[in-house]
């Protein structure tokens, strides 16, 4: 899969990525920022089953901070998690940060979680809730319903927290191949567009 996503529909604000996965194995790239600031990213993943019902994964992340002509800093982070499924739930949880990766001698990326419910209503409409949260901060949460009302179209949307805003999202499959569109709409600061190609076996 292949994409990229504007913040805010500022160009200095866009992302580029790719993301590949075989079996349990993942492989992400990302990159963020404009010419006089940019974030690179490199994730590995691994997930194994843990019985029927449980499975679990983690993953290790290159960071990369640079700023032009000031900084070229780097650090990894490593984040963990698990999921549990019994039709007609599935709930997941992560941890991100685990090691608190610190990219200055003055800035560091900070712990972050998630706890996600699914309740598969049917074959084709998922409702989800969120938890997420930073550190000590109070937590923010999300809503969402999935609806696939044609074998080659998902529908999407929902409600986040923190900041409130409107998220969307439509993904049409042709054959093997698959294109994507989501997005977020916030009060004061306008539209997020994240649009992409992928391919499914």
């Amino acid at each position: 899969m292949a994409g990229s996503e504007v913040r805010y529909e500022l160009a200095e604000l866009r992302t580029y990525y790719l993301h590949s996965q075989v079996n349990s194995f993942s492989v992400r790239f990302a990159s963020f920022g404009g010419e006089l600031y940019r974030e690179n990213f490199l994730e590995l993943g691994f997930g194994f089953p843990l019985g029927e019902q449980f499975s679990a994964g983690f993953n290790i992340a290159g960071l990369n901070s640079w700023v032009r002509d000031v900084s070229n800093e780097f650090a990894y982070a490593i984040k963990v998690g698990g999921q549990f499924e019994s039709a007609p739930l599935v709930v997941g949880v992560w941890v991100n940060n685990v090691n608190v990766p610190r990219v200055s001698s003055i800035d560091y990326t900070p712990v972050s979680y998630s706890l996600r419910l699914d309740y598969l209503a049917r074959g084709n409409l998922d409702f989800c809730f969120s938890v997420l949260g930073v550190e000590t901060e109070l937590p923010f949460y999300k809503f969402g319903v999935i609806f696939i009302p044609h074998e080659i179209t998902l529908l999407s949307l929902g409600i986040n927290t923190k900041p409130i805003t409107i998220e969307y999202g439509l993904k049409v499959t042709f054959g093997s191949m698959y294109v994507f569109y989501s997005g977020n709409r916030h009060q004061q600061l306008g539209l997020t567009h994240n649009v992409g190609l992928g391919f499914a076996r």
